[in-house]
């Protein structure tokens, strides 16, 4: 079993090493692909290793700008009348930049002006793992380098996907919580307290990870930023012996965490909606909306439901507009999901060309491209 998600987590790095030499950041291909080397070694790790240390040797142009430097037949040092010169950086980044709405730079700089991880997602320091989770897959979406052409999206994005990064890791959220700035609390795990460095963090991978459909046995995403060598039981082993643990300080640690729990169980049953677009345990009476027959679910029985949200009433208008606003967010994100695992799978070579099933549900009820709105 070791040695097959060794193997997938290899092929992961593969591919996000490819992608850097596409790219032409061969420090980050290098990086990657010595860690597919670690996990998996294999003929197609130490040719790509080969092709990246070639290029990285390489002089001039072709080495800074490989996917481009003899693009369109030209030579990269060729002189003359017929050179054709490739805008710069700047001017790529300003031509990106007017095409993005003033609420996707609106966006970014709200990113950008926060330093605290729970401010860039948004949150309070209480956030459920399923919170974190929803602020990062909302704000990913829209912050993602193909969609937000904003200056600086690219800057947000990692911001948020670092945020993700710590906060859905317990360990590390505890440390963070506890020390507050990184840089402490990566110095304390160096000396033996936990794993927080993150030299290889990298946003694209979480990204496909998340969406792209990783394995994660059924609990959901979880990501540690901590991609060097070695299992966790060899780096506890080599962390050396730690001084005995006060279980009344332990229970102390604890207090805080129950306490929310609580407060978070509280507060979940007393503010529960009066309708779900999805059915559970708590939703079981299905509905439909007056215009659009769009179903959904409520708690109360039909009788009682009737009742309280008299048919034709203002607030009954209200709750089947929310119903179905719910709905058609929940159509587009799904599609704009699928669209997302397509094109990564076709990046990949791997694309069937066949129209996801959300963004099939999608074009029948609501006949658009379903981009998930702004």
């Amino acid at each position: 079993m070791g040695d097959v998600a060794n193997k997938d987590e290899a092929s992961k790095a593969l591919d996000v090493a490819r992608a850097a030499v596409d790219r032409g950041d061969f420090d980050k291909a290098r990086r990657f692909a010595d860690k597919a080397k670690r996990l998996y070694p294999n003929d197609e790790v130490r040719i790509l290793l080969q092709k990246i240390k070639s290029r990285q040797a390489s002089p001039g142009p072709s080495s800074a700008g490989a996917p481009y430097a003899h693009q369109n037949g030209f030579a990269a040092g060729a002189n003359g009348p017929g050179v054709r010169h490739r805008p710069t950086a700047a001017q790529e980044a300003a031509a990106r930049d007017a095409s993005a709405t003033p609420e996707q730079r609106q966006l970014v700089a709200q990113i950008l002006a926060h330093k605290n991880h729970y401010d860039v997602l948004g949150l309070q320091t209480d956030a459920s793992d399923e919170d974190i989770k929803r602020a990062y897959r909302k704000l990913a979406l829209k912050l993602h380098p193909d969609k937000n052409k904003a200056h600086k999206a690219d800057e947000a994005f990692k911001a948020v996907s670092k945020a993700f990064s710590c906060l859905s890791d317990g360990n590390n959220r505890a440390h963070y919580d506890r020390y507050g700035e990184e840089e402490d609390v990566g110095r304390r795990a160096s000396q033996g307290g936990g794993s927080y460095g993150q030299a290889d963090f990298d946003p694209d991978e979480i990204f496909n990870m998340f969406f792209g459909g990783g394995s994660f046995g059924g609990r959901g995403p979880v990501f540690r930023a901590n991609f060097g060598g070695g299992r966790p039981g060899m780096r506890a082993q080599q962390a050396g012996p730690r001084e005995p643990v006060n279980p009344m300080m332990q229970l102390a640690q604890l207090l805080p965490v129950i306490l929310i729990m609580l407060l978070t169980f509280w507060g979940q049953t007393a503010s529960q909606p009066a309708w779900s677009i999805n059915q559970s345990s708590n939703y079981r009476e299905q509905m439909v909306t007056s215009q659009y027959s769009i179903p959904y679910y409520v708690k109360l029985a039909p009788v009682e439901f009737e009742k309280k949200y008299p048919q034709g009433s203002r607030s009954r208008l209200q709750l089947e507009q929310e119903a179905e606003m719910s709905f058609r967010r929940m159509l587009e994100q799904g599609c704009y999901e699928e669209r997302l695992q397509q094109q990564y799978a076709w990046r990949r070579g791997r694309a069937s060309g066949r129209i996801g099933l959300w963004c099939l549900k999608c074009q029948r009820r609501l006949g658009n491209p379903c981009w998930p709105s702004s």
